[in-house]
């Protein structure tokens, strides 16, 4: 349960292309620009009248392929244009490939792209934004072009990402869909088609999590034949890598055949080596049928007309390889029978719950991920707050709601969620005002090397009977990134009359104050405070808050985290009505608080809340194994160690080991110890290992040995209750 970091590849390692010679080709009718990017890494210049530019030198091919931007830089404006070809004023069609991909721990994606056509100047290779690059997802900004727009800003919020048309800036009339495009850490690789004339327009997608399907739009732009085409590209403070392929324009007649499929439809799925695919020679008048509009060539009952609106592959009855051919997803977004699904053809997992379309069948009763009985069109089939695909691995039925009871404890250690996830379903909220907070290697991530300006909180809610008391220990990994500036800020765990906290609230509002306590003015904090390394007045340190100022005796100046090092361990904070205490092991400068008196007064409606961020310097903030009970430990019989032991002749299979565990106790009193492989449940839940266990005649301490554990248990927690009868 520990997060493993990878080094990130460099963008080289993302490219790919076809090997084929860029031309220019005079056709009878129009004209072909191809371009597959087969020149040397770095260059800028094709030598076939293109302008390739960005602000900032990164628009380059490398691998084959151009990088417009990239996961590394940020403030980025990019742009390759394409000069003017005969005849684009009867029309053209474009195809290229396309890669986008963002960067783990980032900030979520962004900017986006579009490919113009129009009133294009010639660009500057290192101009200023807009007139020199163009104003990227929003369009050109010459005032006379038309644009097809992905638009990758941003993902999460009311300025949602989405594909779109849009003429001199706006909008067409039903030329947007919102939606992400590249989910968050992740990359995406697809197609993109094209398909212009003076009457309408066609703009369609493959492989992006929202995909465009544009076909027939009327758009009043007017061409002309001294336009040009342009690739516009930005990053802002978020970034992506973003990789365009095996580009052909071909301008004239976008139906050379007069079948009604574009020219440029017809190439994409186009004869191979085998002659399978679509002639766009070939009306399918003269002899092979399916090579027309009404043809079938994949045999989904589905004819290549259909399949050009639907956005679909005409040579695969699968398209998305979702388990469920092409004509049963019908796109209604309701499920009907398994011939009438209501799923995206173009998406195998139409409702992003992480299960594929193809194995959801609401009509069936759930028996495990092949079988879920889920609703393929609703990620939350029985509405309990936790999508269907995270239910199924941690324990839970889909099918049936859910709900957390509040008890009197809070285990949680993040065990088989999937990286991305930020809801738990047990009450909790995940937030951060720029998305990193989140599950990565089942462990929580809360802010990360890789990004700054981050505000992040993980919240807990209300217990029963925390007024009395209660007792919290974690596990955490904190990085500061080898060569970056000094670690920075550190972070807060708060109880006190905590607010719900917004996903993506702003500051400090939304997350909290950090390492300055929550800022709600009602709650006591134990600090982990990084700001700054090496200041003769800024000390960072550890300590603990009451309201955002520290307790007497309640603060240790001190390195916490030595620069471009990393430090991993244990946290624990007791808290009673008089005293509390925070103790931790692993940090350069450790927090040993114990028993400090407070004035702090709890309430059982009070909640917990990890508060984190990072500015211009950064670190990684990692929680993993975090348990909150209610009630405190008594001094009686406090647990003061957990030992492997080898005892002969206990142990004599060499696949198993002994532990001992040893407690602070009185000779006139009797103990219970009892085990628990993960701490879930309620106390009562745990394995009684023996209820009446005497405390040693004359000893302060009184030691249990458990044997026969199997070698590679990864963990095991044990609990130490007073058991004297009365």
């Amino acid at each position: 349960m520990r997060i493993l970091f990878k080094s990130m590849q460099s963008a080289k390692a993302w490219f790919s292309g076809l090997v084929i010679s860029a031309s220019a080709v005079v056709l009878a009718s129009g004209a072909e620009y191809t371009q597959n990017f087969d020149v040397p890494d770095g260059t800028t210049d094709l030598g076939d009248g293109t302008t390739i530019g960005s602000n900032n030198g990164v628009a380059q091919v490398l691998g084959n392929a151009l990088l417009l931007t990239n996961t590394a830089t940020g403030s980025t404006r990019s742009s390759f244009r394409i000069p003017p070809l005969a005849d684009s004023s009867q029309g053209w069609s474009a195809t290229f490939e396309v890669t986008l991909t963002d960067a783990a721990g980032g900030n979520p994606p962004a900017d986006g792209f579009t490919l113009s056509y129009g009133a294009i100047p010639d660009l500057t290779t290192n101009g200023p934004e807009p007139t020199g690059h163009g104003a990227a997802e929003a369009g050109m900004g010459t005032g006379n072009e038309i644009s097809f727009a992905i638009d990758t800003w941003r993902n999460g919020d009311a300025n949602s990402p989405g594909v779109g048309i849009l003429v001199n800036g706006g909008t067409i009339a039903n030329g947007r869909v919102d939606g992400i495009i590249v989910p968050n850490d992740n990359s995406v690789s697809g197609t993109v088609t094209i398909s212009w004339s003076p009457t309408s327009t066609d703009f369609l997608t493959t492989g992006l999590e929202t995909n465009a399907n544009f076909v027939g739009l009327p758009h009043g732009f007017v061409g002309d034949d001294s336009h040009s085409w342009v690739f516009s590209a930005r990053t802002g403070g978020a970034t992506e890598d973003l990789i365009i392929d095996n580009l052909t324009i071909t301008t004239g007649s976008p139906d050379g055949d007069g079948d009604g499929l574009p020219t440029s439809w017809e190439d994409f799925y186009g004869l191979d080596s085998d002659d399978n695919g679509l002639n766009p020679n070939n009306n399918g008048v003269a002899g092979d049928p399916d090579q027309g509009a009404d043809g079938d060539p994949d045999m989904d009952n589905l004819t290549n007309a259909q399949e050009l609106a639907l956005g679909t592959n005409p040579m695969e009855k699968d398209t998305d390889m979702d388990g469920l051919d092409d004509d049963v997803e019908d796109n209604t977004g309701v499920y009907n029978s398994a011939s009438s699904t209501g799923t995206d053809p173009t998406d195998p997992d139409s409702d992003g719950d992480l299960l594929l379309d193809g194995v959801e069948d609401p009509n069936l009763p759930f028996v495990d991920a092949d079988q879920p009985g889920t609703d393929p069109n609703n990620d939350d089939t029985d509405d309990d707050g936790l999508e269907d695909g995270i239910e199924i691995p941690i324990g839970r039925d889909p099918t049936v709601p859910d709900a957390p009871v509040p008890g009197s404890s809070y285990v949680q250690t993040f065990t088989n969620y999937p990286d991305g996830a930020t809801n738990l379903g047990d009450g909790t909220t995940i937030g951060s005002s720029n998305g990193v907070a989140q599950v990565q290697g089942e462990a929580l991530l809360l802010t990360s090397t890789a990004t700054g300006s981050t505000r992040s909180s993980f919240r807990i809610p209300a217990l029963p009977g925390s007024s009395q008391g209660w007792t919290a220990t974690w596990d955490y990994t904190m990085t500061d990134a080898v060569g970056g500036p000094p670690p920075a800020d550190g972070f807060t765990f708060s109880y006190g009359a905590i607010p719900e906290l917004t996903l993506n609230g702003a500051e400090p509002e939304g997350h909290g104050a950090a390492e300055a306590g929550m800022g709600t003015g009602n709650e006591i904090s134990a600090q982990v405070d990084t700001w700054e390394n090496g200041s003769a007045t800024n000390f960072p340190g550890v300590g603990i808050l009451e309201n955002g100022a520290n307790l007497f005796d309640g603060r240790t100046d001190g390195i916490v985290i030595p620069n471009d090092g990393s430090v991993s361990g244990t946290m624990t904070v007791v808290w009673t009505p008089e005293s509390m205490t925070f103790e931790s092991t692993g940090l350069n400068t450790e927090a040993q608080f114990v028993e400090l008196p407070h004035t702090f007064t709890g309430d059982d409606t009070y909640s917990w809340v990890f508060s984190a961020r990072t500015g211009g310097a950064t670190s990684d903030l990692i929680i993993d194994n975090l348990e909150i009970r209610i009630g405190t430990p008594s001094d009686e019989f406090r647990i003061v160690s957990i030992e492997k032991v080898v005892v002969p002749g206990v142990d004599p299979n060499p696949d198993t080991i002994s532990v001992t565990v040893t407690w602070e106790s009185r000779d006139d009193r009797t103990y219970g110890i009892y085990a628990s492989p993960d701490m879930q449940g309620e106390a009562f839940d745990w394995e009684e290992l023996d209820d009446s266990v005497n405390g040693a005649a004359g000893e302060e301490t009184t030691s249990y040995t458990e044997a026969g554990i199997p070698i590679g248990t990864e963990r095991r927690f044990y609990q130490i209750r007073d058991t004297t009868s009365p």
